[in-house]
């Protein structure tokens, strides 16, 4: 069977608040296929370019964290940003404290260090740290505060490398060189078809994924080597299959730059019955929900993540709408591919 995986809306998300950045056409997300937190992304730069003060971003974090940066150098422009109750417990004191830095006007709403937040647009500099232009935020609770700081031309750096920051310098210079960065199929999303397949066997085809990707999570492929699944690299994508008996001795991974695999190797090695020695975890309770506790209690909890692994996993799911934040799909995909493997 062959999947069409979403569009990566980290790649997505970038590329929308560039186009806003420099004035040009956003995005063409006229397609049911598209996730969610692009969608959000989208309306919200839309309504704020139309003059809307008030902004609701529900609880896509991505948005929260790249608006706040993008409105802070708005200048003249007035812009209220708040969420849901789980985006209020979100922090994001490291990202507003490092724009006041550079002359922004950031007030909080409610409680310190969290939004809802109130932005007066103004010119932005980068400080002066030791004779250098460059903002350092060291240990930041989500690498996003770092992206949204390049994002919007700030010299940005931190004792704290990730492959989405790296994404993001990649997708900032190809935009510079006038290039559109390539809409790639998402390598996050694959981790759930990577779980089936440990789990349930058979073989998958994902269209589109590269071993040359833009993103991080392309290390899921190693890591399901681990358990039992294979990766086959084709001209269209990559076909994915259980390979050989999978030995049960713990494993030991560090999800600090791929935290969104968590959901998906948990609850794949949960039902092997494989011990998990995760480390690298902690901005993992600053999801959509607490992901540690959630995959403890097989709850979804509003989490996209958390629902489609349940949901591979053929665990019974409290919350199915979530799964359309990131993968619109998934749901009708794993029922049609269940009815196609019971008719074999």
């Amino acid at each position: 069977m062959s999947i069409d995986l979403p569009i990566s809306k980290s790649i997505a998300n970038r590329v929308l608040i560039l186009q806003a950045l420099h004035g040009q056409p956003l995005l063409d997300i006229s397609s049911a296929a598209v996730p969610d937190d692009v969608k959000v992304l989208h309306q919200a730069l839309t309504d704020i370019a139309a003059g809307k003060e008030r902004i609701n971003i529900g609880n896509c974090g991505t948005a929260m964290r790249f608006l706040t940066a993008y409105c802070a150098q708005l200048k003249g422009k007035t812009v209220w940003l708040d969420g849901t109750d789980r985006m209020r417990q979100r922090p994001i004191g490291q990202l507003v404290t490092a724009l006041i830095a550079c002359g922004a006007d950031i007030w909080y709403d409610g409680e310190f260090g969290f939004p809802p937040l109130r932005i007066h647009g103004r010119k932005l500099h980068t400080p002066i740290a030791a004779e250098v232009r460059k903002i350092n935020v060291n240990s930041p609770d989500s690498s996003q505060f770092i992206s949204a700081l390049l994002l919007i031309g700030m010299n940005a750096d931190s004792d704290f490398s990730s492959p989405y920051i790296t994404m993001t310098r990649r997708i900032v210079d190809l935009f510079n060189q006038g290039q559109l960065p390539k809409l790639e199929a998402d390598w996050s999303s694959a981790a759930f078809w990577y779980e089936y397949v440990a789990l349930h066997g058979g073989e998958l085809h994902l269209n589109g994924l590269t071993a040359e990707s833009l993103q991080g999570d392309k290390i899921v492929a190693d890591m399901f080597r681990s358990l039992g699944v294979r990766t086959r690299y084709e001209d269209d994508g990559i076909t994915i299959y259980r390979s050989g008996k999978v030995l049960h001795y713990p494993r030991i991974w560090n999800f600090r730059h791929c935290p969104d695999l968590y959901p998906a190797v948990a609850i794949t090695c949960r039902q092997l019955h494989i011990p998990l020695l995760a480390h690298g975890t902690s901005s993992l309770r600053l999801k959509e929900s607490d992901r540690l506790q959630a995959v403890k209690t097989l709850s979804a909890s509003g989490d996209h993540r958390i629902a489609m692994a349940l949901l591979a996993a053929d665990i019974a799911c409290d919350d199915i709408e979530c799964i359309s934040k990131s993968y619109p799909d998934f749901y009708d995909q794993l029922h049609r591919h269940h009815s196609a493997s019971r008719n074999q």
